[in-house]
């Protein structure tokens, strides 16, 4: 429940919303939602449909092989995510390029999300039951997430084939699990790690890091920002995702809103997929707008952790590390001149104020510090990643 005192400062517009009798209101339940009542011999029953329509699949199911179809794997990749297919598809194209053979291992239930980013690689579909034993020889396995199920048992299965693993770092991440309330363990179960700077080879301080930095952070950096005009937004990243401080979301949000009216900008919203529902105070604030869309154009972040005020500092646009929660992961956790750290509302009405007005000059200030998370190499960050697997696995 948000505390009283904070929904009465959150400002005129969010009042509006708050009243059970105004326009912002949410209606009642229409009684057509409902199955409708059939009447048989003068008595009131659901009617019930026998035969459903049959369940099919989509024809994009048909390019996939189940496993033990495709007895030559070369490289075994594993997108656990849309962003996950996006950059192993990448890393894939480019060990083809260079002579290598590539093959996707997709669940069912991704492959309408993933599938996009395949290109002509061979797929093997991994439904509820499949065997894992039954898959083809593999060369490597590769993955984004090596510490939950699915991928977890493949990185096993590599290890007891003798096969090296690779897990590519997702982008920021709490390595020690200081604030997830679980022991994970992440990027400890592959063989080699490949890490986006200095600050991950800093953070998991072993042996086979391979420094390739991060295809979606960089081409944000290459492009650099757009000359577009300001629109008087501050965006709000709503992450508080997978049992992680997800009771301290709606507090998190209601300050915030209250410091963007306050220095008379208009806040938006912008959830992560995981998110959960708004309560019905902040749904007028809410947008389906991509955040790679509106960073270019809004005045300033706020946000918890998270690998979007990377992308921010790319486009050249502030953000302001608001913890209120006390989060203790160490990325963002001492103020840089690149953000600041706060955790009131009146700190963090201070901190936009100044983000606006040097908005600016932010992106030369913030450089290094991207640069000591985001490594800028060469090459694309696909190629390095290809490069780093094929001189362990086919060194010439």
């Amino acid at each position: 429940m948000i505390p009283t005192e904070i929904l009465r400062r959150v400002g005129r517009k969010a009042q509006q919303i708050l009243k059970p009798t105004g326009p912002s209101a949410p209606p009642p339940a229409s009684p057509s939602s409902s199955p409708t009542p059939t009447t048989t011999g003068g008595a009131s029953s659901t009617h019930v449909p026998q035969h459903a329509a049959p369940q099919t699949r989509p024809a994009i199911f048909d390019s996939y092989s189940a496993p033990g179809e495709l007895t030559s794997l070369g490289v075994l990749l594993m997108p656990l995510a849309e962003y996950h297919g996006r950059e192993l598809g990448a890393v894939a194209d480019a060990l083809v390029s260079a002579g290598h053979t590539c093959t996707f291992l997709v669940e069912d239930t991704l492959v309408e999300v993933v599938d996009k980013h395949l290109g002509a690689h061979p797929r093997i579909l991994a439904d509820r039951n499949y065997d894992r034993f039954a898959l083809g020889e593999f060369d490597a396995f590769v993955a984004m997430n090596d510490w939950g199920d699915p991928s977890r048992a493949i990185y096993h299965l590599a290890r007891v084939r003798g096969v090296p693993s690779f897990a590519k770092v997702e982008g920021v991440q709490d390595f020690t699990d200081v604030d997830t309330g679980r022991i994970r363990l992440p990027y400890m179960a592959a063989d080699h790690v490949l890490v986006q700077g200095s600050n991950d080879v800093a953070a998991l301080d072993r042996k086979r890091l391979h420094v390739v930095g991060n295809a979606n952070l960089e081409t944000a950096w290459t492009e650099g920002p757009a000359s577009v005009e300001r629109n008087g937004e501050v965006v709000i990243n709503s992450n508080f995702t997978y049992g992680v401080l997800t009771d301290k979301r709606d507090a998190f949000l209601a300050e915030s809103v209250e410091a963007i009216l306050a220095v008379g900008l208009e806040p938006v919203i912008s959830q992560h997929p995981a998110d959960r529902a708004l309560p019905g105070e902040f749904v007028q604030y809410r947008t389906d707008r991509s955040m790679s869309s509106m960073l270019p154009a809004v005045e300033a972040l706020v946000t918890r952790f998270s690998t979007v005020p990377f992308e921010a500092i790319a486009y050249g646009t502030p953000f302001v590390y608001f913890n209120p929660h006390h989060e203790k992961v160490p990325t963002f956790a001492a103020a840089d001149p690149a953000f600041d750290h706060v955790h009131t509302v009146e700190e963090l009405t201070t901190a936009l104020q100044f983000a606006v007005e040097n908005r600016a000059s932010y992106r030369t200030v913030a450089e290094p510090y991207f640069r000591a998370q985001i490594d800028i190499g060469n090459e694309p960050s696909a190629t390095r990643s290809a490069k780093a697997i094929a001189s362990v696995v086919y060194p010439s």
